[in-house]
């Protein structure tokens, strides 16, 4: 799978999420309120940032305590000071002492260390007496005083710059790189003319105005695309240049005369450059690298005509002007095919595939019909995590209902828009004990695409080997509420309706996909997509509305498809 790797990055659950609450009112990073938790059971992770999957900076066990001083804005997140670095903790896994509403609203993938209303970090003419050398080249300046804070820029080695503050820890210090208020971690740091870290004022000065930041996806997409259109422009002079050589190597003597073009260099965008710096600065490096060695190799032949007297045919000359195009041809289709790995899949997309875009990585999604069973039993120790679409419309109540059939998976369940996937509408979790796991009801208020995500959270914790067979129906409460049940003998998982009178709409034998069948037919419903007019016969447009797809009754009398199943 060639963006196999692109799908870990759905159970990471981080991205810029750049423009979220401006005008919430926040206190200042060192505010103390009152607020304390208390982790209620073993091995507790302690993440990066307050989303599930997120980097595990650290463990802790029951009973430890720590002061709260933030919360994410679904409030399912508390950050404590760990170790002297921010650290998020899970709410369902802790008892908080106080008022959790009293702390204020923190994320560092979006709000700036401070908060929007006094942040500290942004846009700054302000400057200091204590002066700092970045030791480092490539080091990020970001919003915040930490890894999970946004890069806002990427500063050059032995850059010097004024600081203006630091964090209690003497961890991170604050600075004016051109302009822009930021933090940098202090290791990076060498103090100038005998400073200390701790002449410094704790939490540092107020930014003038907010971090500039936008939505740099569409603009890495066209980078990567031009890096890619340039490659092919650069194919042509390649060509001509290795046939120029190779002549002279059987001895014929080249035409000194319509020379190929030489292609130039291209510098990515700093802003662009610094949000996808570990991707995009090797491609940078290396595609400039090629178009350097495919300059000297036209070079060395406009020189040798250049020369007086007949173009040079030395064997030494030539094999040298031969080594750099053999170099220069592996770098090309090094960068060609790193570029065909991070850009969409070229196919197109079939009624049932979702194409999913997140951090500049892309993964194929199955599309899930509501009120459908769609069964996955591919989860294993390589796959601990799957995302699914699914349509839904303004005005719908929807609910996730995942049942294990088999095996040892403890599913997290979380849904969110498919186009801003880290902001969550709801997320549960299964704690074992049973094999069922329900999510929602969700009011969906805006008509469109939604992802659903089943990730094992803590199955590199557990002993064992992970495996999963898990029955998935999503439903729209306000039509049909049906429930799932398994079965434990057979491993056939039904839906029925709440009304204990009604007859189940669907059963699935395990590896049947999402095809729906009814138990007293076994007949199976091709699409819930599918009209009266694409169906087939009256057997199957009464699966489809056993289903779930309730448009073929127009007429609303109860009997689907009037053309194939009579009045």
């Amino acid at each position: 799978m060639r963006h196999r790797a692109a799908f870990w990055l759905i159970t990471v659950f981080a991205a810029f999420c750049l423009s979220v609450g401006v005008g919430i009112v926040l206190a200042g990073p060192s505010a103390q309120s009152g607020v304390s938790v208390l982790v209620n059971r073993d091995g507790v992770n302690i993440r990066l940032l307050p989303a599930i999957g997120a980097e595990v900076v650290g463990f802790v066990d029951a009973g430890f305590t720590a002061p709260a001083n933030g919360r994410s804005g679904d409030g399912q997140w508390i950050r404590i000071d760990f170790l002297g670095q921010e650290g998020w903790i899970g709410v369902p896994v802790i008892n908080i002492n106080g008022d959790v509403n009293s702390l204020t609203v923190s994320d560092p993938r979006s709000i700036p260390y401070g908060g929007f209303e006094s942040p500290r970090a942004g846009l700054t003419s302000a400057t200091s007496d204590i002066f700092g050398r970045l030791s480092n080249s490539g080091v990020r300046v970001r919003s915040g005083p930490g890894r999970g804070y946004v890069i806002l820029a990427n500063a050059p080695r032995y850059t010097i710059m004024p600081l203006l503050g630091r964090t209690g820890s003497n961890l991170w210090v604050q600075v004016n790189f051109e302009g822009t208020l930021g933090w940098v971690a202090t290791t990076n740091m060498e103090f100038q003319n005998g400073a200390s870290v701790l002449q410094l004022p704790i939490d540092g000065i107020v930014a003038e105005s907010l971090p500039l930041s936008q939505d740099t996806q569409d603009d890495y997409l066209a980078t990567l695309r031009l890096f890619q259109a340039r490659l092919d422009l650069a194919q042509a002079p390649l060509d001509e240049i290795r046939a120029v050589w190779t002549s002279a190597a059987l001895g014929t003597t080249p035409s000194c005369a319509n020379f190929p073009a030489r292609p130039s260099d291209y510098n990515i965008p700093n802003p662009l450059l610094a949000a996808f710096y570990p991707t995009l600065n090797p491609l940078q490096e290396d595609f400039n690298t090629a178009m350097a060695n495919l300059r000297l190799a036209i070079n060395l032949y406009i020189d040798a005509c250049s020369q007086p007297g007949p173009f040079i045919t030395s064997q030494p000359a030539v094999l040298g002007a031969l080594d750099v195009l053999n170099t220069t041809t592996a770098q090309f289709g090094d960068v060609r095919a790193r570029l065909t790995a991070l850009l969409p899949p070229p196919r197109e997309l079939g009624p049932n595939d979702c194409l999913f875009s997140y951090l500049g990585q892309f993964e194929i999604l199955p599309v899930i019909p509501l009120n459908s069973i769609y069964r996955d039993n591919t989860f294993s120790v390589e796959k601990v995590a799957a995302g699914y679409c699914f349509d839904a419309n303004a005005g719908d109540n929807i609910r996730v209902d995942v049942v294990r059939a088999q095996g040892t998976i403890l599913p997290t369940l979380a849904v969110s828009q498919l186009d801003n996937p880290s902001n969550f509408l709801q997320v549960t979790r299964s704690f074992g004990g049973t094999d069922a796991t329900t999510l929602g009801p969700i009011q969906i208020t805006t008509s469109g695409r939604y992802l659903l995500i089943i990730n094992d959270i803590d199955s590199r914790s557990r002993e064992g080997v992970l495996s999963g067979d898990l029955a998935i129906l999503i439903t729209n409460l306000s039509v049909v509420g049906p429930i799932l049940v398994l079965d434990p003998t057979t491993g056939i998982v039904t839906a029925n309706l709440p009304n204990a009178t009604a007859a189940p709409i669907g059963t699935i034998p395990p590896g049947s996909g999402g095809a729906t069948v009814t138990p007293s037919s076994g007949i199976v419903c091709p699409s819930l997509s599918f009209t009266c007019d694409q169906l087939l016969n009256c057997s199957e447009a009464q699966a489809c509305f056993a289903a779930g797809n309730f448009s073929l009754d127009g007429d609303g009398d109860g009997q689907p498809c009037s053309n194939l199943c009579g009045d």
